[in-house]
């Protein structure tokens, strides 16, 4: 069973988070170390990665990032493009278990811009 979503975020925050997630794989962390790396509930990275949920990462947020990762400054967290949009739209299909109420993959499908 598929789903198709549309969420509304700024380009900022899905780059953002995609951009963590890559430095926890590459860290071979899991979404549970780094969240109780950085201080917070266990469930904390599996959310805001979770394209379902609509947690993200907050200003405090990037301060524990930098401490988790080992960064000495906020700055080489922060090493990755400046966003070209301010707000997308981000289409979503996901795959769904037999009986559709567990999401089994998530995949991005379409990216565009809000003007």
């Amino acid at each position: 069973m598929k789903k198709i979503l549309e969420l509304r975020v700024t380009q900022f925050d899905f780059d953002f988070i995609n951009h963590v997630k890559g430095l926890r794989e590459e860290n071979g962390l899991t979404k549970e170390d780094l969240s109780l790396k950085m201080g917070l509930a266990k469930s904390f990275v599996g959310n805001v990665e979770s394209y379902t949920q609509r947690h993200k990462y907050s200003t405090r947020h990037i301060a524990l990032l930098a401490k988790a990762f080992g960064f000495k400054n906020i700055s080489d967290l922060m090493k990755f493009d400046t966003p070209k949009y301010d707000k997308i739209v981000i289409t979503i299909q996901q795959t769904m278990n037999k009986s559709g109420t567990k999401v089994m993959r998530s995949e991005v499908m379409k990216i565009e811009s809000i003007k």
